[in-house]
């Protein structure tokens, strides 16, 4: 039972590992200096918040690491993809169609600039 319990612990390892790796292809000082990160938070608290915080309609929670990692590892083109058309049951531009490309983009970087280490 020991073996069995350090064999599932090193799986587990192994996961968590490659899934940080996947996730660390996102440079923060990148994101920092490509997105106007102080206007993605004010976007993400007006807006994005309302699905994100909670995780209403399947949203992946505000910094759940579990949810966001796979979602990061597809790389931050899709992520900004995903935002502007919609994705699942998230609306294009989360709902606010006045917002930007660049609006939208930034609010996304925000979200993922805040679950990176």
């Amino acid at each position: 039972m020991k073996r069995f319990a350090q064999l599932c612990m090193l799986i587990f390892a192994f996961f968590c590992t490659t899934d940080a790796l996947h996730a660390e292809s996102i440079d923060k000082a990148e994101l920092a200096k490509k997105y106007n990160l102080a206007e993605g938070k004010e976007i993400y608290e007006g807006t994005c918040s309302g699905c994100h915080a909670s995780g209403l309609l399947a949203a992946p929670k505000f910094c759940d690491i579990a949810a966001w990692k796979p979602r990061m590892a597809n790389g931050m083109a899709t992520l900004i993809k995903h935002t502007v058309e919609g994705f699942n049951a998230m609306p294009s531009k989360g709902g606010i169609e006045t917002l930007s490309i660049q609006q939208s983009s930034n609010a996304i970087a925000y979200m993922v600039d805040q679950c990176l280490f």
